[in-house]
């Protein structure tokens, strides 16, 4: 490694393959080689980099976008109102959280607005209510019936979800 300005310039010179007068006429027309584009390049195309002699980055803007364009890789994403928290296995309180931002964005209807899928009940009288009829597994966080609050207490108390009917 050169151990002052001149002795770098001379080893500069030699790695390009250049005689240090050369790479001194580049340098003085305002030039900076590119170690991505093997180019000389203006010294505006680069970044600042306060941590090297000459201040500025070892390679071009242009030559630091193509690499980033080349290595980013897309993740996926998921649908439209869907969280990126993945589903946790047996949780309710998750699967119903999710169900009610569903809701909340419109991707679901309102349980009020659909008939109960077991006795066919339409109307203001009773409450209806979205039901996770396969469980609580991961898969199944979105699987809902929408259930009037009377099909739903007895579909709870036939799965054993509640205790002893009441009457």
């Amino acid at each position: 490694m050169a151990g002052n300005a001149a002795g770098a310039v001379k080893t500069a010179a030699a790695r390009l393959g250049l005689s240090e007068r050369e790479y001194r006429e580049h340098l003085a027309r305002g030039g900076k080689w590119c170690g991505a584009c093997r180019a000389w390049q203006p010294r505006g195309d680069f970044t600042s980099d306060t941590r090297r002699g000459d201040g500025l980055e070892a390679i071009c803007k242009e030559a630091r976008q193509q690499r980033s364009r080349e290595r980013y890789k897309p993740r996926a994403r998921p649908g439209p109102g869907r969280r990126f928290v993945p589903a946790r296995r047996h949780d309710k309180k998750q699967a119903r959280r999710r169900i009610n931002h569903l809701v909340a964005t419109g991707l679901l209807p309102r349980p009020n607005e659909l008939p109960c899928c077991d006795c066919g009940h339409i109307g203001e009288d009773r409450r209806h209510e979205y039901d996770h009829f396969l469980g609580y597994a991961p898969e199944h966080h979105e699987l809902v019936q929408a259930v009037c609050s009377r099909c739903h207490r007895r579909r709870a108390i036939a799965r054993g979800e509640w205790g002893t009917a009441r009457r």
